[in-house]
């Protein structure tokens, strides 16, 4: 098994880099702060690529450094991501434009770009793409309506990209995945009843050995049924950022 992780530096990304390593998995991991980056596969065992997926142009690079590192790639997950909470009330556009350029970017352009470049790679090897989503795909949080917009957007996304290769008759699996509120550097602070990164990532990996094409971890996957029979009362429990 050949995988890349990116944000894998941290929280689920380095769970999940974890696990893989220790099924014997040659893993690549990505993320912004090349010290933490470079302590992280040092006790993992997997290699570093520092590279900033604000700027999607390296997620290219990215794709052709890992590619060439691993010697092709069996495995993609697009776990890398960031959350800004912000107010659209208080007339500072500039302030909110540059935070949302910078959230889309990672959380939804780069994961585009990645997935293009090493998608050939992919279809050799009769891979799978897992996207790292959210519950807030489903009901938003009000507090940060970007984040929330990209998760959506990459649920979407991660639909279209799996008809595309089905219609086409390639071997490769796309995997979206609906997380909870997990116990992170990015929640610190924020919402009860968090699960750990390990058990968010073990469960991500069994829902990808069974074929699953939407994985929901712990109690997102009571969202999707609460939406159904009672949507006013997910969309209310959300609103605020508690889990479902």
């Amino acid at each position: 098994m050949r995988a890349l992780v990116t944000g894998g530096g941290r929280g689920v990304g380095r769970a999940l880099a974890q696990a893989l390593c220790d099924a014997g998995a040659k893993v690549v991991i990505c993320g912004r702060d090349a010290a933490r980056l470079e302590a992280a596969a040092a006790e993992l065992g997997a290699v570093a690529v520092p590279c900033d997926l604000s700027h999607p142009e390296g997620a290219l690079e990215l794709g052709e450094r890992a590619v060439g590192i691993l010697g092709g790639q069996d495995l993609l997950i697009n776990n890398a991501g960031v959350q800004v909470n912000m107010s659209h009330l208080d007339g500072n556009g500039a302030e909110v434009l540059a935070a949302a350029q910078d959230e889309i970017a990672t959380n939804l352009t780069s994961i585009v770009a990645l997935t293009a470049a090493v998608m050939p790679h992919l279809v050799e090897a009769h891979g799978a793409v897992v996207n790292i989503g959210s519950g807030l795909a489903l009901a938003p949080k009000a507090s940060a309506p970007v984040y929330c917009a990209t998760k959506a957007a990459l649920r979407t996304y991660s639909r279209a990209l799996r008809y595309q290769l089905e219609d086409a008759g390639l071997p490769v699996a796309v995997h979206h995945v609906l997380l909870p509120l997990v116990e992170t550097d990015m929640t610190a602070g924020r919402g009860r009843g968090k699960i750990t990164a390990e058990q968010a990532a073990t469960e991500i990996l069994a829902g990808v050995r069974r074929g699953r094409s939407e994985i929901a971890v712990g109690k997102a996957g009571l969202l999707p049924h609460l939406l159904r029979f009672a949507p006013g009362l997910a969309y209310a429990m959300l609103r605020r950022g508690s889990p479902p």
